[in-house]
């Protein structure tokens, strides 16, 4: 693990140094550029950006870990100094890999909250929740895998997302459609059980019928009609 870090680091300053030249940066008329060019270049390195994380994510989705950053900087088509500056470690990217996975679910569960039928609007972002979970687990893997303390992460990135779920749960507790005995907590724990199930046991169609069941459970007087059994092996 050391040596991936020190490696890391002495690629980071030679690729800075590299995209510096190469773009020009540092010059003594940077400051003297028009404000349309600055927001150019910002929107540019917002972009840089976003490709870099959508590179990362579909690699390590496939490759794991290990995938290198050369390969990451090439797949998102930017400098490896470019990759640098915005992630100066793996696990820099790594957590606004798992920032970004969670930004569009605090503004859905924001959008939920605000619905006339909270109580369904809960479960639909359940539902949500449950198809984002391979995702997360392979990301949470390869976060524990590179040594970063995934509850320390969790809990600086996700407080966004508790806050937003949790004002949602109290919506619809309010207008009588969870039962009133149930806490956020009860709903945590189980949504937690369902995503440390590994994806490669347990197929789509089993997971949905796992998640009505829970749905069920929380809700008052609700009975799904639960998806098809997936076939045997």
């Amino acid at each position: 693990m050391r040596y991936y870090t020190e490696r890391w680091f002495r690629l980071s300053n030679q690729g800075r140094t590299r995209d510096e030249h190469r773009e020009g940066r540092g010059g003594a008329g940077v400051n003297a550029e028009p404000l349309d060019a600055e927001r150019h270049l910002r929107a540019d390195a917002q972009r840089n950006r976003e490709r870099v994380l959508e590179a990362a994510g579909t690699l390590l989705a496939t490759r794991g870990v290990d995938v290198s950053v050369d390969e990451i900087a090439h797949l998102a088509q930017v400098g490896v100094g470019t990759l640098y500056r915005n992630f100066p470690t793996k696990g820099a990217l790594l957590e606004a890999l798992l920032a970004a996975r969670i930004a569009p679910l605090v503004v859905a569960a924001r959008e939920a909250a605000s619905a006339d039928d909270p109580g369904d609007a809960f479960v639909s972002f359940v539902r949500r929740m449950s198809d984002e979970f391979a995702d997360f687990k392979a990301l949470a893997d390869a976060m524990v895998a590179s040594g970063i303390d995934l509850d320390v992460a969790k809990r600086e990135i996700s407080a966004d997302l508790f806050a937003a779920v949790g004002v949602l749960f109290q919506r619809a507790q309010a207008v009588g459609r969870i039962r009133p005995d149930v806490t956020i907590s009860d709903v945590s724990a189980m949504m937690m059980g369902l995503g440390h199930a590994d994806p490669a046991f347990m197929a789509p169609a089993q997971r949905a019928r796992c998640v009505a069941l829970v749905c069920d459970s929380l809700l008052v007087g609700a009975r799904s009609v639960l998806p098809q059994r997936p076939p045997q092996a």
